[in-house]
């Protein structure tokens, strides 16, 4: 656990649940899988089921694609293999995100053939590491006698209007392009025209009869006859329905509860029709699960049209063009194969029309857009549209088809190939890029968005199309230089452990999924998990430490654009908890974003920005100051926060947030000379550390104290809670004085250990005192329970749904322990905790690349980001020149990646009797530098700068502590290296 260990790669069964993010920052979701597939293809606007709270988890995905698309290669005039498990069935898989590195290795032939995988990712430049592309390196290796030929193709089917294809006609299209070296096809979508004049309407289906004559059924979710529209559970709300009657799994099935009702399954099947119109006019609701809870038209038994619900219970109008199969018969076929939440479908009115409802101009349409296939080499061919592709050897040799074919009842592909000669022993590399350009966001389902009408993707600023970004990124090789260099630092020149190398990027990825968004102003928005839950929530994200580490201004644009303006309540201070989708507060999340004012300050050039946001941050912090009723420095009154209820009562968590986010504004308020302010800040704080330990503090842990006014709200009163010492764990990352006394805060984190880290989670479970909570833990694997009783008090929790999340574990919660343990001294029990959510996400279990909670790609997780941060002991103050190390695990060897304001590098030290050293390697920016804290004491410091000496003086701060200090400072460029010896 506390060693490097480089893993082993990913083989057979381990690869079925791969997928790895691997496209650019806020630019959409694509997977690399296990075997060097892409899947999950969320590039496109396309919305994914939300809200799905622990499905992915207890039932992962495995990889599928909307499309056809592949890799195929021949070597020497031999037979032809798909570049996936079909063809090397022994194919490895090695993540290390950002990148991904697929070994199609066979003993039996005597090329080796390798894939390197990644979008340019470059910390500190958020627009180098935004494209809406993928770098598909294939680097063939001849290790037999002779020199051979190697060819390698890519092949795609059009994936423009993926969606919208099937409710209008279109006409799609692959060309070939070739630009500044780079060739490639480019694929693209236009409208298209109905043939015939319009007829009347030919009703299908109303529903309005007591059975389901002309339907066969199975399974019980449908019952036996359409449901009556008052019948349906009053919580499903107004249907919309046309009439009294209208086919709902929901309502319809048996069970005396929601989540019974919605394990029901079973289908609907039509009698056989004659297509006598261009599309298929119907309503539709329910939950939003393509193929297994769904409308489909099927003509000789073949899906030619479906559709979904988007989580509603109100029915939606929806058409599905069929223009290309009239005169042919058809069935409808109603699926609700689903069993979890939202797991039914609603269905009304279906008939056959002409009279298609008014739809956007394409342009404006989210799966409107271009992609290509590009690839940069010498003997390249290009085929824009083949009509075949079933088979490697039909991809290598493409038999050309029409450049352009209907948009669902006809198929082509485009194929992009190239080259190699080696000659015994040599290495080439084959560079192919993908791109893709779909400008236009889901504006409805994003609707509650300042300017939501005219949202644009970030890229949408920088290039006309997909072939624009893929000439681009081909031309640049320095930007795949550098993310090669980064993952270099970030994994190989260090001694961390591996497992916690990869488990902190794999969070860090999310930052490459539908997660997250950059639109056209440069704002940066992020949902709590992939389309779960909007607004870059404040009670969520406060915990999440990666972007600010490694994109600051990202984080600084957001905490002044949204935090202290479109969500801010400039008559109070209030910081609204989701930006302007809901205004309401979070206490939580109101400390949080001061804290994080804070850092976003560490982490700037200069003090100009916190001159700039002080105003507002201090009006923030006064909004804070007055739920403090005494004030004494403790929270009294309501307490919104993250666990989706009001607290009322002391207790340490949202207190010593608050005695955080007090400690955060003195240090503020001291820096831009607002002394009288710092002084008020630092009183409240010093009263309220002092309060808690006095009031709350049990001898074991910190308690909740229950408020008699509010006998229902939701608390943990004599219960053991894992976030009881957030503002202390807050604490440590910022360099802030502390919040609660070190014995207190050490006895408290022993019994979270001792209460909380359970082995067997779901035995506990069993008998916990508090029913329900989703599933975040296996029952063989150790997990950290939100809150545990071994005072009593589980039946005095309060009267809220929201109590089953203490039966949970939450990882960013569980990250945030695991960093305040390693923080403290406790690396072991930190590390322990790290570790146990790394092997919930075993490849065998699940995908290794998405932790979850509410949804996938769970923004909290970034939290991990704060464990890494702690086992360095880094400490940054850009505005001074403050930088500062002092590793937790192995200090007499530690190497580990590190990032600042505006550079990052490599820190290195040696701590034995024979030498002392420190080297701060710069690979990338610039780093100013006045003053160095190192964890050893010196009275005679020596230090230079690509080997020249420097003038350096040393001051001791603690036994174990030293500060060196640089007169007049210095700067440090980017292939510079700066060698301290103590």
């Amino acid at each position: 656990m506390t060693e490097q260990e480089r893993p082993e790669p990913l083989r057979g069964e381990q690869l079925a649940f791969v997928g790895m993010p691997i496209g650019g920052i806020g630019c959409g979701q694509l997977y690399l899988g296990g075997d060097g597939r892409l899947w999950l293809w969320d590039i496109d606007n396309r919305i994914a089921p939300a809200n799905i709270n622990d499905l992915h988890y207890t039932r992962p995905p495995r990889p599928s694609s909307p499309f056809d698309h592949g890799f195929a290669v021949r070597v020497a005039g031999g037979r032809a293999r798909w570049l996936d498990a079909r063809g090397f069935p022994d194919v490895a898989f090695t993540g290390r995100p950002p990148a991904a590195e697929v070994d199609y290795a066979d003993p039996r032939e005597r090329v080796r053939i390798r894939l390197h995988a990644c979008s340019p990712f470059v910390p500190t430049e958020i627009d180098e590491s935004s494209y809406p592309a993928v770098v598909l390196d294939w680097t063939a290796t001849n290790t037999g006698p002779d020199t051979v030929d190697v060819e390698i193709a890519g092949f795609l089917t059009n994936p423009v209007c993926l969606t919208s294809r099937h409710t209008r006609p279109m006409r799609l299209r692959g060309e070939e392009f070739a630009q500044h070296g780079t060739r490639g096809v480019r694929f693209t979508a236009a409208e298209g025209t109905v043939a015939g004049p319009a007829r009347p309407d030919i009703v299908l289906e109303d529903w309005e009869k007591p059975d389901y004559a002309g339907w066969s059924t199975t399974g019980d979710a449908f019952g036996t006859a359409p449901v009556r529209t008052l019948d349906r559970p009053g919580y499903q709300g107004e249907a919309g329905a046309f009439g009294t009657r209208m086919v709902d799994s929901h309502a319809s099935a048996p069970g005396s509860d929601a989540a019974a009702r919605d394990r029901a399954t079973g289908t609907l099947r039509s009698e056989p029709f004659r297509i006598e119109r261009n599309f298929l006019r119907f309503r539709i609701s329910g939950g939003r699960f393509p193929g297994t809870c769904c409308l489909n038209v099927l003509v000789d038994g073949e899906v030619v049209g479906s559709a979904t619900g988007s989580f509603s219970d109100q029915l939606a109008d929806r058409v599905l063009f069929l223009g290309p199969w009239r005169g042919r018969e058809a069935v409808i076929e109603i699926v609700d194969a689903e069993t979890g939440p939202w797991g039914h479908i609603g269905v009304d009115q279906i008939r056959l029309t002409d009279h298609a409802p008014a739809q956007l101009p394409l342009p404006e349409l989210p799966d409107h857009g271009s992609v290509a296939l590009a690839v940069v080499g010498d003997r390249v061919r290009i085929c824009p549209a083949t009509s075949t592709w079933a088979t490697p050897d039909e991809v290598l040799s493409p038999t050309p088809g029409p450049a352009t074919v209907n948009g669902i009842s006809e198929r082509s592909a485009g194929v992009v190939s190239a080259a190699v000669t080696l000659r015994p022993g040599q290495q080439r590399t084959i560079r192919f890029v993908l791109a893709w350009y779909f400008p236009v966001p889901d504006r409805e389902g994003l609707a509650f968005l300042e300017g939501s009408r005219e949202l644009l993707r970030h890229y949408a600023t920088r290039f006309a199309d997909a072939q624009d970004v893929a000439v681009h990124v081909a031309s640049r090789p320095e930007l795949m230089e550098r993310t090669r260099t980064w993952v270099r630092t970030w994994y190989e020149d260090s001694t961390v452990p591996h497992w916690l190398l990869e488990r902190v990027a794999a969070n860090t990825a999310t930052l490459s999924t539908s997660t997250c968004y950059r639109f056209a102003d440069g704002r940066f928005y992020g949902w709590e998990g992939a389309y779960c839950c909007a607004g870059t929530c404040t009670h969520v994200w406060h915990y999440a430490h990666a972007l600010a580490r490694l994109f600051p201004e990202v984080e600084r644009d957001t905490r002044e654009r949204v935090d202290l303006g479109i969500g801010f309540h400039a008559a109070t201070g209030q910081v609204s908890m989701r930006g302007e989708a809901d205004r309401g507060p979070a206490v939580d999340g109101q400390a949080g974003t001061i804290l994080r004012i804070y850092r976003e300050h560490q982490m700037s050039a200069d003090s100009g920005w916190l001159r700039r946001v002080w105003p507002r941050t201090r009006r923030a912090v006064e909004h804070l100051i007055t739920s403090d009723a005494e004030p004494d420095g403790v929270l009294d009154g309501a307490q919104p926060n993250t666990q989706d209820a009001t607290w009322f009562g002391r207790n340490s968590w949202l207190s010593g947030l608050y005695v955080a986010a007090l400690r955060a504004a003195e240090a503020m308020a001291v820096e831009v000379g607002d002394d009288t302010f710092a002084r008020r800040c630092a009183e409240l704080a010093d009263s309220g550390s002092r309060t808690i330990v006095r009031e709350l503090f049990n001898g074991e842990y910190f308690v909740h104290e229950v408020d008699p006014a509010h006998p229902g709200s939701v608390n943990t009163n004599r219960g053991c809670f894992a976030d009881q010492l957030l503002g202390q764990s807050w604490a440590w990352q910022l360099g802030l004085p502390r919040v609660l006394p070190r014995e207190q805060t050490r006895t408290a984190l022993r019994s979270i250990i001792r209460y909380n880290f359970m082995p067997r989670p779901l035995e506990y479970r069993e008998q916990s005192p508090i029913e329900g909570g989703r599933i975040f833990y296996d029952a063989d694997l150790p997990a950290l329970v939100m809150c545990t009783w071994p005072r009593g008090g589980g039946d005095e929790v309060g009267k809220n749904w929201s109590v089953s999340y203490f039966n949970e574990s939450w990882h960013g919660i569980e990250y945030q322990v695991a960093a305040h343990l390693i923080a403290e001294g406790m690396v072991t029990e930190g590390l322990a905790v790290a570790r146990a959510v790394h092997d919930r996400y075993d490849p065998l279990r699940r995908n290794p690349y998405n932790e979850i909670e509410c949804s996938d790609h769970y923004a909290r997780s970034m939290a991990s980001f704060g464990t890494y941060l702690s086992l360095l002991g880094y400490e940054h103050h850009a505005p001074k020149g403050h930088l500062g190390f002092a590793p937790k695990l192995h200090p007499e060897d530690f190497a580990a990646a590190f990032t600042t304001a505006q550079a990052w590098g490599r820190y290195h030290q040696r701590r034995t009797e024979a030498e002392r050293t420190s080297t701060i390697d710069i690979r990338h920016g610039r780093l100013h530098l006045r003053t160095l804290a190192l964890d050893a004491p010196t009275d005679d410091p020596r230090a230079t700068l690509d080997g020249e000496p420097i003038e350096v003086h040393a001051v001791a701060e603690a036994p174990r502590r030293t500060r060196l200090e640089f007169p007049g400072g210095l700067t440090i460029t980017a292939g510079q290296i700066l060698h301290i010896g103590l």
